[in-house]
C-alpha cells in the first residue's frame, strides 16, 4: 500500500535557492531528501519546541567557545571510535565498511558482536 504524499511549496531568495541546491549536490542529496530529511528532524523534535525553533533560526550555531569545543572534542572522539573499530576488523581480516564514520554505534556493535561469534565458530 502506498503513502499518502503531500507538497511543500515554499519562497526563498532565488541566489539562496542555487546556493542551497550546490550544496545539497555536492552532498549528492535533491532537495526533495533535504526537506524530507528535515520534517523527520521536526517530527522527532516534537515535544522539543525550542530545538526546533534553534535548528530553525541557526542558533545552534551560535555555541559559545566552550560549548564549541566540547563539541569538537565529542566529534573527536567519535572519529577516534570508529578508527580504533575499522583498525580492530581489519586486524582479523575482516574488511571495515567504507564510510565507517557514517554507520550507526548501533550497526558497529553488531559487526564486531558477529566478528566474535566468526571467530569462535559460533556464527549462524
Amino acid at each position: 500500500m502506498e503513502a499518502a504524499v503531500s507538497q511543500v511549496n515554499a519562497r526563498i531568495d532565488a541566489e539562496l535557492k542555487e546556493a542551497g541546491d550546490a550544496a545539497l549536490a555536492k552532498a549528492g542529496l535533491t532537495p526533495t531528501k533535504a526537506i524530507r530529511g528535515l520534517w523527520a528532524r521536526f517530527a522527532r523534535l516534537a515535544d522539543c519546541p525550542e530545538e526546533i525553533r534553534e535548528l530553525v533560526s541557526g542558533r545552534g550555531d551560535e555555541l559559545p567557545s566552550e560549548a564549541r569545543a566540547e563539541r569538537d572534542r565529542k566529534l573527536a572522539l567519535v572519529r577516534e571510535g570508529s578508527q580504533i573499530v575499522a583498525q580492530s576488523l581489519a586486524s582479523r581480516g575482516v574488511d571495515a565498511p567504507e564510510m565507517i564514520e557514517e554507520i550507526p554505534y548501533e550497526e558497529l556493535r553488531e559487526l564486531v558482536l558477529l566478528e566474535r561469534l566468526s571467530e569462535r565458530g559460533q556464527d549462524a
